[in-house]
């Protein structure tokens, strides 16, 4: 885990630098697009560069991210690593500069997902026309709901798509020979078809050899969350697997169900029959802390998508490095060995991490998800700029 060493004064004149910079660029923008300053009115040039200069740009360029992105500085302050950043103690926001997050807001606002950074932005009914985060007095009196739920902080925003597909390349490069790796957008319904259809194949093909089937995906219309499950199949037996083993995050302890367990159960019965239910296993991790009516936003707890990530990366280990566990040993026995591959919420002996350890380590993960985007995306217009050169 990263010792997080910047404090309030470096993370200010990092900023200050940045703003310096950015005012540079949108000066030399505004004097060669004069005649696309749609905002400036009668404001002088600095109260313009100040307030709707960046807005400006982003309404007449294409890809403005990009466009940002092309120049060194802005993009290293962008790209920085977890170890330059400031985050409060209390809220876990990081400390942004003032055009730094209206870059983010505006990005999500105006431009396409492919540049929306994850978590860096809040809704768009949540900024100001300028790409400020609207202060929360300022909401309808009657938006209760708005006021209070997910997305006021960095650590409460929900993941977008580019964050699964992040962990999706990185748990499914481990699949190979009998391994699969499912993870996926849908549900699980879903990826238990596609369970059945390659046994179907495996199966007239006389294959002899088991199948072992890591799936992720959200686990029902009815019950979104994130999960994770093991299906071992034989070839033999194309259309009943010989054991099913079922991952959720939510902070309980076994052999208690989570809550969404008769959710899961009829996913599970649906493709395989009722007598499913008689081989089905629990391997839950206690990670995922409910939400409580009252809480503060910033304690609310969106990470399931890298607390699926992180169990289905440690059964997919698991299968490769001890397969005769996963095949005979206990769900106790297995539940333990997935500890010693889930470094970022467990200690080497397997005790869990206390609440601030999973939020550090939930926290680190939030910002290299948008710094792996940022620097895609820097890789991208260097690759561009080498063919035209």
């Amino acid at each position: 885990m990263e010792q997080n060493t910047c404090t309030p004064e470096m993370a200010e004149a990092a900023n200050g630098r940045f703003e310096r910079k950015i005012y540079k660029f949108l000066r030399k923008w505004v004097r060669s697009h004069e005649h696309k300053t749609l905002l400036k009115f009668d404001q002088p040039l600095n109260d313009y560069l100040a307030n709707d200069a960046l807005r400006d740009f982003f309404l007449n360029s294409e890809h403005p991210i990009q466009k940002l992105l092309k120049h060194r500085f802005i993009a290293r302050h962008l790209g920085r690593p977890v170890n330059a950043v400031h985050f409060d103690l209390v809220t876990g926001d990081p400390l942004l500069a003032l055009t730094e997050q209206r870059i983010y807001n505006l990005a999500r606002r105006m431009d396409s997902e492919q540049t929306h950074i994850p978590f860096r932005s809040v809704h768009p009914v949540k900024q100001t026309e300028t790409g400020d985060i609207a202060d929360i007095s300022t909401y309808p009196a009657e938006s209760l709901e708005m006021r209070y739920n997910s997305g006021n902080h960095f650590s409460s925003r929900p993941a977008n798509d580019n964050v699964f597909d992040e962990s999706s390349k990185q748990c499914m490069a481990k699949a190979g020979g009998n391994l699969h790796v499912f993870f996926k957008r849908g549900f699980m319904e879903d990826r238990l078809q596609e369970i059945k259809a390659v046994m179907a194949l495996m199966h007239e093909a006389c294959e002899h050899q088991l199948q072992f089937f890591v799936i992720c995906s959200r686990h029902s219309v009815k019950e979104g969350h994130y999960g994770v499950s093991l299906v071992i199949m034989d070839p033999a037996n194309p259309d009943f697997p010989m054991r099913i083993m079922v991952c959720d995050t939510l902070l309980k302890e076994l052999p208690h169900h989570p809550r969404w367990w008769n959710h899961f159960v009829e996913e599970f019965t649906c493709v395989f029959g009722n007598a499913v239910t008689e081989i089905l296993e629990d391997l839950s991790h206690p990670l995922q802390k409910v939400n409580i009516k009252g809480d503060n936003p910033y304690r609310h707890d969106w990470d399931c998508p890298y607390y699926a990530a992180s169990m289905a990366n440690s059964i997919a280990d698991l299968v490769k490095d001890d397969a005769d566990l996963v095949l005979t040993g206990s769900a106790q026995d297995i539940h333990n060995a997935m500890k010693d591959r889930m470094p970022d919420y467990y200690h080497p002996f397997g005790e869990i991490k206390d609440r601030q350890g999973i939020r550090a380590a939930n926290r680190l993960k939030r910002w290299t998800s948008g710094r792996n985007l940022i620097n895609d995306l820097v890789a991208e217009i260097n690759r561009k700029s080498s063919y035209e050169l």
